[in-house]
């Protein structure tokens, strides 16, 4: 009897062991299928990360209970938030290249203009003259993108001092005045409230005169541009009211973002950039406030900056966000 119980455990025992072993790398397989579908996947994504489709595509969910399907959707927000920043960034540089271009270009031809041959003195001075007005494109349009990346990194510091808003204001006001007369523009000011305040005057004067170049720009000859300064429960609004084209309102959200414009820019009209808007919103934001704008395509648009008064003598619990108003 012990020598037949021996034969077959000696029979039983590897058969056993072959089957513990099949099932084991059944079972173990099975359950790392899912860590290999992942591991293809992620491989997958990284030979595409110079596609221009973008790099990321849903990593696949088995089960929405288990940890690796968790993980997976965990992925799935990471690499979507990933593949937004890259787009954006592309946008970017290819819009600020755009623009970067075109007065580069245009210093380029003048250049090999000049140069082609012997030019009087007057010439050379027209040539100067042309050079000037696209090296001060270029310095908005890499002072804006400063502020802009700063804005982003979170290092845009306003410094904090004592100052009367609607004087700031009012020499913001005075600088447009000649523009403003070439299109015979009339600028008129509801100013005669003091409004004390505390933050940064170049910002604050930087920000009002983007929205008054602006309603300048785009507001047709013969119109005004109404400026009005007012304290409301608890906030300091300066409202800029133009009788220009106005802003249709599938553009009305997408003004402030970088490059983008709702109308082409007028030949022969100077401009930022596209980026007017969005430094005002980052300086705004800054001092924790928000803009608002109301517009009605061929009636004109009203833009008001809502500054808390924090600064100056109430206390504001809350910072709204931005509002857009379509009128």
């Amino acid at each position: 009897m012990l020598d037949s119980f021996g034969r077959v455990a000696l029979l039983l025992f590897p058969l056993s062991l072959f089957l513990t072993a099949s099932i084991s790398a059944f079972y173990v397989g099975r359950s790392l299928a899912p860590i290999t579908a992942l591991t293809r996947h992620a491989a997958l994504m990284a030979r595409r990360v110079t596609n221009q489709n973008g790099f990321w595509t849903p990593l696949p969910v088995s089960s929405p209970y288990d940890e690796l399907s968790r993980l997976a959707e965990t992925f799935n927000h990471l690499f979507e938030g990933v593949d937004s920043a890259v787009r954006q960034l592309r946008q970017f540089v290819t819009d600020a290249s755009h623009e970067l271009r075109t007065p580069l270009a245009v210093l380029h031809g003048e250049t090999e203009l000049i140069l082609s041959k012997s030019r009087s003195a007057e010439e050379y001075r027209k040539t100067l003259s042309a050079f000037s007005d696209e090296f001060k494109k270029l310095t908005r349009i890499v002072e804006g993108l400063f502020t802009l990346s700063m804005a982003d990194a979170g290092q845009l510091h306003l410094m904090s001092e004592p100052l009367y808003i609607n004087e700031v204001l009012e020499e913001a006001c005075a600088l447009v005045t000649s523009r403003a007369l070439v299109k015979n523009i009339a600028i008129v000011r509801e100013l005669n409230e003091e409004v004390a305040y505390s933050g940064d005057e170049a910002f604050l004067h930087q920000l009002f005169l983007i929205f008054l170049d602006n309603a300048i720009k785009y507001s047709s000859d013969g119109s005004q541009v109404r400026v009005t300064l007012e304290q409301q429960a608890g906030t300091i609004r300066a409202r800029f009211e133009d009788q220009g084209i106005g802003i249709s309102s599938e553009h009305l959200a997408f003004i402030f973002e970088r490059f983008y414009r709702a109308v082409p820019p007028s030949s022969g009209e100077a401009h930022s950039g596209g980026l007017g808007l969005a430094i005002a919103q980052a300086i705004v934001r800054a001092q924790g406030g928000f803009i608002e704008c109301q517009s009605t395509p061929g009636v004109g648009s009203t833009f008001t900056v809502v500054l808390p008064a924090t600064h100056s003598a109430s206390n504001l619990e809350s910072k709204p966000e931005q509002k857009l108003i379509v009128g």
